[in-house]
């Protein structure tokens, strides 16, 4: 092969001309829902609706070189639009040119972060995120955003980032509803959801094969909401009903790279926990997505020995695609699940579809631009209610609860935090709310006294199998890593079992089960052994891994050991058992 094309992508050293249909017509229908929820999302993040535009142009060409999914779509989404709303509200009023320089300048850093995770190959960044949390967290702030777009949808202005500021500010929305709109914006966001699911499951019952009727349902909406404005179109300006209104030429232009030498270093501060969170947020959304359809696809390919997905190559991917949102005046972009479940359904082989969407967004700029000037906001809010409500879903609630209640309680409290904090402080509050569900769980670690199973050199819990035990050896199995938060819940439970165990004079420790352990750990077993011993009861270990064995060799523990650790469990009890039990088989 050509060293010029050796550089290309794999996708397209392998391109195959039959793919090129699917890509073609995958791509139409892509552009055809992102021009509205590009313009929406800009809204919803407080930035000109252009904005949206330009976002969903750069990132679209540029992942097609860089990213591992064959079709993922990238895009601005409700959730990091909502993040980036909240974030810069507090440092400049939206729609103003400082927001602007803001915004921009909060993809561009987010972009650098995803990049330099990429770089360092820290695409396992997001295990931090337990399932329960990133549900709670996801449902919490599509709620918010659900709720703060109502305003929109009904004419009126009801703004709060929290859930006690709507309630807030709830009063003053009421007194400024006017009937006309709040008819046409339920009317229109009824219509938008009767054109969806419902009109997907009826096709579905009438025969229509399932994609097809899926496709149906995501095109419908986006011809019911032409189809109103149009109809605005032709009212004269007496309806009341709020529109786009004319939008500027398309000229891409970047705010961050133009305006950067007028923002201060407090200002640039203030703005990198943010973007570390919303590029977090994203590239968990992307990498999801992205797994979600490689699975379902089978995909080692579209192209032959395709590497599949690489976490790190998403992080490079998606940093780059933040990268060029913000170099044309962009927003911050992800993976979107409902645009890659389409751009999948619709026939797309490579991201080639994702490109060739980009090329269409740009002459609909070119040749559409004054059309859209029509379209009604409260449609726009309607796209963004829609597509968020899908993501409140209270069976994860429930499955996460009946799953272990401490799960049902870390989705529930993100949830709960993500209302009354804001998205910025709540996806925070996720991470925190995950370590400690971490540290809750190690910190009351599972062990088990087991004994042999008769005949056999196979050790198991006394409690779920018959087993033979001996009175003078007491083994059990620790079943968490040892450090410094759990040891003297581990050394508390053992010493209640020996106080159960009066004939035991040998403890056997079978750390199987144990993948490190620290410092703090160590000593205190150092102190513990040393307890057992004038108590009359010997200290041994069996069944170390390597790792623990090399921790344990850097200090002197193992040396007050009266045997070294056992390579087995019956090792062990072949030696500590008193001779007349046979432990042979």
């Amino acid at each position: 092969m050509p060293k010029s094309l050796s550089l290309l992508p794999h996708w397209m050293q392998h391109y195959r001309r039959d793919w090129l249909a699917g890509d073609l017509s995958a791509s139409i229908i892509v552009a055809l829902l992102l021009i509205p929820q590009g313009l929406a999302y800009a809204q919803l993040a407080g930035l000109p609706p252009m904005a949206g535009l330009y976002a969903s142009i750069g990132p679209l060409l540029v992942y097609g070189f860089f990213g591992s999914s064959m079709t993922q779509s990238v895009g601005p989404m409700a959730i990091t639009s909502a993040m980036t709303a909240a974030a810069l509200a507090p440092l400049a009023a939206p729609g103003s040119t400082q927001y602007l320089l803001l915004a921009a300048t909060l993809t561009l850093l987010s972009g650098l972060m995803l990049t330099l995770f990429g770089l360092f190959k820290l695409g396992g960044i997001t295990r931090i995120l337990s399932l329960p949390v990133i549900q709670g967290f996801s449902a919490g702030t599509a709620l918010l955003i659900a709720l703060g777009q109502t305003g929109a949808l009904l004419g009126t202005v009801w703004r709060g980032d929290t859930l006690p500021a709507l309630v807030t500010n709830l009063p003053a929305a009421l007194q400024a509803l006017a009937l006309p709109q709040v008819l046409f914006g339920l009317i229109g966001l009824a219509l938008m959801w009767l054109a969806a699911n419902p009109t997907s499951q009826l096709l579905g019952k009438l025969g229509v094969a399932d994609k097809a009727a899926q496709m149906a349902g995501k095109i419908l909406p986006l011809l019911v909401m032409l189809a109103l404005a149009a109809l605005l179109a032709t009212l004269d300006s007496t309806h009341q009903i709020k529109t786009l209104g004319q939008l500027p030429a398309a000229h891409l232009s970047s705010p961050a790279i133009t305006g950067l030498h007028r923002l201060d270093l407090a200002s640039v501060q203030s703005l990198l926990l943010p973007a570390l969170l919303i590029g977090l947020a994203g590239f968990l959304q992307s990498i999801t997505v992205a797994q979600s359809m490689a699975a379902e696809r089978q995909q080692t390919s579209p192209a032959a020995r395709h590497p599949g997905i690489s976490a790190n190559r998403e992080l490079l991917a998606l940093g780059n695609c933040n990268l060029a949102s913000a170099l044309v005046g962009g927003m911050p972009v992800s993976g979107g699940f409902s645009r890659t479940v389409v751009n999948t359904n619709a026939g797309a082989q490579t991201p080639l579809a994702g490109m060739l969407s980009a090329v269409w967004i740009i002459l609909a700029l070119w040749a559409l631009l004054p059309l859209l000037a029509f379209l009604p906001q409260a449609l726009l809010a309607a796209t963004i209610i829609l597509a968020t409500a899908r993501m409140i879903s209270l069976s994860q609630l429930r499955q996460a609860w009946h799953f272990d209640y401490r799960d049902g309680v870390a989705w529930l409290m993100t949830f709960v935090g993500v209302l009354l904090t804001g998205p910025m402080i709540g996806i925070a509050l996720g991470v925190g709310i995950a370590i400690a569900l971490y540290l809750w769980r190690s910190q009351q670690p599972h062990i088990a006294i087991v004994g042999r199973v008769a005949q056999s050199e196979h050790y198991r819990n006394v409690l779920r199998h018959q087993v033979e035990t001996t009175p003078e050896v007491l083994a059990v199995r620790i079943d968490e890593n040892l450090y410094f938060a759990n040891i003297a819940n581990v050394i508390a439970q053992i010493n209640t079992q020996l106080s159960q165990h009066p004939a035991s004079r040998q403890l056997l420790l079978i750390l199987s089960a144990v993948n490190s352990i620290d410092y703090s750990a160590v000593n205190a077993l150092k102190d513990w052994q040393r307890g057992l011993a004038d108590q009359g009861t010997t200290l041994h270990l069996a069944e170390v891994k390597g790792p623990v064995l090399d921790t344990l060799r850097h200090g002197d523990f193992l040396d007050q050991l009266i045997h070294p650790p056992f390579i087995s469990t019956h090792a062990a009890m072949q030696t500590l058992s008193p001779q007349e039990l046979d432990y042979s088989i």
